[in-house]
């Protein structure tokens, strides 16, 4: 913005360089002698605008040439961009891919810690089983010790038959042989029933070392499985960093080329303008010096006056919003001042003048200079939202010269208003507030 800034003042420096209109509106009041070197004066500033064209010519194709080698460099570069396009593709295809490996990875892991979980609690139920049994077992062992006691303090089998034969009845003999037969199947029972259930114990004992095993397998898969995404991690932020540095590759390539073609394209228009405002320039001094040859014939036969010197007035109704000099860091001295004022407030002339400047600027937006050759000053109205009056208009005090607006470089609709001693001069603005009424 201070890069156009800069070019906007330099250009409209060019269209003030030095017109010389002082004398063509206070003529009356000078001699033949002046008018005559006035003419002289004119004559020399047409050649020197004929050179500035000429130079501007001279740029202005310099500038195509350059436009056209860059984008002839594009089409090279664009080659470029289009490889890493390619590239960029297979960048992003591999991310995508090794992201469904991950996810994929992630998920056997899931399963795996959840069989692994399912496997520790079927080991806990056949640990308790396995107890309860032990526990039954156990107290088995202890009633069949008991029996085999009895059996063999009482002289084995025998025994039941003496119980059978003291039988008193028949009756008393049927009940004693079912009871023997009852103790003698209980006997049989808990016999079968412990072999049963050591044969289950050593079972679960046995499914319980393989579900051991079957989990240390597990957590082994899961180690490496864990250690495979960990590199998956790995080679996929590599790729992203890859990815990003293609990106930041092409970004770079893309910038360059744009920088330079705005840069260039910027230039252009600015010797564009330059050129139609020396074109327009060379129009005004040709009308004056034709001014200043009829009344050089004017003077031959009335030499006398008058002239006078004069404050100027308010250039647009509003209030005072900012004022002249020094502001802050970036943007740098202020000037001129500024009028607050609604879009469409009319804007007036300063004071009596010729118009210098009515063009469009970047930074100043719709612009209108006026010289003031009675007071050999230059007022500057800024930012319009329309202007009224054209190059080399004569404009008589509170005249119409447009209408505040909020155009160019500007934040707010308001007027800016400058000052200059003599011409229009880059950076040469006054302090407005002492010739203002």
């Amino acid at each position: 913005m201070i890069m156009k800034k800069m070019m906007a003042y330099s250009f409209a420096a060019l269209v003030i360089f030095g017109i010389g209109l002082t004398d063509l509106h206070n003529v009356s009041a000078e001699s033949t002698s002046d008018v005559k070197q006035e003419i002289n004066e004119l004559k020399n500033k047409q050649e020197n605008l004929n050179n500035k064209k000429s130079n501007l010519q001279n740029k202005k194709e310099s500038t195509e040439q350059k436009i056209k080698a860059n984008k002839e460099n594009q089409a090279s570069v664009n080659s470029d961009i289009d490889h890493i396009n390619k590239e960029l593709n297979k960048t992003r295809q591999s991310i995508q891919a090794k992201e469904n490996k991950i996810a994929e990875t992630t998920q056997k892991l899931e399963k795996l810690k959840n069989r692994i979980d399912e496997l520790n609690d079927k080991i806990d139920n056949l640990k308790e089983d396995i107890e309860k049994l032990k526990k039954r077992i156990k107290k088995r062992e202890k009633i069949l010790k008991d029996r085999l006691r009895a059996i063999q303090s009482n002289g084995g089998n025998m025994k039941y038959i003496e119980v059978i034969m003291g039988s008193n009845s028949f009756g008393d003999f049927i009940r004693r042989s079912s009871a023997v037969n009852t103790i003698m199947e209980q006997d049989q029972n808990i016999m079968e029933t412990q072999v049963k259930e050591k044969k289950q114990l050593k079972a679960k004992q046995t499914e319980v070392e393989n579900k051991k095993k079957e989990i240390e397998s597990k957590k082994t898969t899961v180690e490496n499985k864990k250690a495979s995404l960990e590199d998956q991690q790995q080679e996929l932020e590599s790729l992203r960093t890859q990815l990003e540095e293609q990106m930041n590759e092409k970004e770079d390539k893309l910038g360059e080329l744009k920088a330079e073609q705005d840069r260039l394209e910027e230039y252009k228009m600015s010797v564009t303008e330059k050129q139609q405002a020396l074109k327009d320039q060379a129009a005004v001094i040709a009308q004056a010096k034709k001014d200043a040859k009829s009344k050089l014939n004017q003077l031959t036969s009335n030499n006398h006056g008058s002239g006078g010197n004069g404050m100027f007035i308010w250039p647009a109704n509003g209030s005072f919003s900012s004022g002249y000099g020094p502001r802050p860091a970036p943007y740098g001295d202020h000037l001129g001042i500024d009028i607050a004022a609604s879009t469409g407030t009319n804007i007036k002339a300063a004071a009596s003048g010729v118009v210098t400047r009515s063009a469009y600027s970047p930074s100043y937006g719709n612009v209108v200079y006026v010289y003031h050759p009675q007071h050999n000053k230059s007022t500057v109205y800024a930012h319009m939202s329309a202007r009224s009056v054209s190059l080399g208009q004569s404009v008589s005090t509170g005249d119409s010269l447009g209408a505040v607006g909020n155009t160019g470089d500007s934040y707010g609709s308001h007027l800016h208003f400058e000052v200059h001693n003599g011409k229009w001069s880059y950076h040469g603005g006054i302090n407005p507030m002492p010739f203002l009424q």
